[in-house]
């Protein structure tokens, strides 16, 4: 059964257009995810198909020429639109060059059908694995599944444009324009509808899945302090633990409280009692190492989860971070020098019996007590 390919092209415009709309409307708010270029791109398809649906009825260079070159800015308008997606500079003269090349040799090749389709297929086939290449690199940066809708839309898109291009050689008596009722355009035509609905679709979902990655960790963060929140801690010091206990490994915590905090509130105001927040949190990731879990409590108050890590690398530890916080420069909001110390409660799960996380953060919680009792700017162990 074969198609008949004019309506096919209404078919295609018709979906090129809503999606256009569609994308156009979700890129007002999504600018930077490369939806902007996305909408312009399916806007240029519309175009293009229309063209090519009044072959003979209007004059070949904007029927042949101008469709193709409008054919050929649609490829690189979704390369540029997956490279902004990316937060890559694109290299523009390597995605519209082919859009120059296909003007030049389209008008220049008018006459002659099948040189053109081979030229086209060329082109569009090396547009579409660009497409493809680009978006491969960044797979593990990526979030989600929508990269592979739209890896998958232009895969099966190079392959009914090389379909097109072997069945118009094949039968080059049958297939003389785009708008011959056989087969293979039909189908050409019918496919690829399809895969610009899914690549659409592909690049929404793309869109989606990196706002639900963000809103997933902004709830995971502190606000202020840019360190995990509470809720977070938690949940990673029940998955810590779970595993220390499994390999029979060492776990130690700290429970690090700024000093004398509501003097530099009142004394210095709240923005300053923020800026020293922010500060203290980022002193304390410089101090700790890369397998460590500094995050906040609440207030002034910070847990440090420390994996594998005994009693005694917990107290040097501890130390260092002390030493190093009663060194280093806090300022006020008008540039006035702070001087901050913390006191730190120290425990590991060894010296619990069948710790819980409740349990682990209770023994930390009484040994910064008692730092805090014994004169502050001071660490403490757990004394069971």
């Amino acid at each position: 059964m074969v198609a008949h390919v004019p309506t096919l092209f209404l078919v295609i415009m018709a979906l090129s257009a809503t999606l256009a709309v569609a994308v156009g409307i979700a890129a007002r708010t999504q600018l930077r995810e490369g939806m902007g270029y996305w909408a312009l791109g399916l806007l240029a398809h519309t175009l293009a198909y229309l063209l090519f649906a009044l072959r003979g009825q209007a004059s070949d260079w904007f029927s042949v020429v101008l469709g193709n070159v409008l054919l050929s800015s649609v490829f690189a308008l979704f390369a540029e639109g997956v490279f902004q997606f990316q937060q890559r500079r694109p290299p523009r003269w390597l995605l519209w060059l082919p859009v120059a090349v296909v003007a030049v040799l389209f008008s220049a090749l008018l006459p002659w059908y099948l040189v053109r389709v081979v030229i086209g297929v060329v082109i569009f086939v090396f547009q579409s694995l660009f497409v493809v290449v680009a978006l491969l690199q960044k797979r593990k940066e990526t979030v989600g599944v929508g990269q592979y809708f739209l890896v998958t839309g232009f895969l099966v898109l190079i392959a009914m444009m090389l379909l097109h291009g072997g069945g118009v050689l094949l039968h080059r008596e049958e297939i003389k324009s785009v708008l011959s009722s056989h087969w293979v355009p039909s189908l050409v035509s019918l496919v690829s509808a399809l895969c610009t609905v899914v690549v659409s679709l592909g690049l929404i979902l793309m869109a989606k899945e990196r706002g639900d990655e963000r809103n997933r960790k902004l709830a995971m963060r502190d606000e202020l302090t840019g360190l995990i929140n509470r809720r977070s801690l938690l949940e990673a010091l029940a998955q810590q633990l779970a595993t220390a206990m499994r390999h029979g490994q060492p776990l130690a915590l700290l429970m690090v409280d700024i000093d004398y905090f509501k003097q530099v509130n009142d004394l210095h105001g709240h923005l300053s009692g923020d800026k020293v927040l922010k500060a203290m949190a980022h002193a304390v990731c410089k101090r700790t190492r890369a397998q460590d879990l500094p995050g906040r409590l609440g207030g002034e108050e910070f847990l440090v989860i420390l994996p594998n890590t005994t009693l005694q690398g917990a107290v040097q530890l501890a130390e260092v971070l002390r030493q190093g916080i009663e060194t280093t420069g806090f300022q006020s909001t008008s540039g006035k020098a702070i001087t901050i110390t913390i006191s730190i409660g120290v425990c590991e799960q060894g010296q619990l019996l069948a710790p819980q996380c409740d349990d682990l953060i209770s023994a930390a919680d009484q040994a910064l007590y008692l730092a805090k009792q014994n004169g502050r700017n001071r660490l403490e162990v757990f004394a069971p």
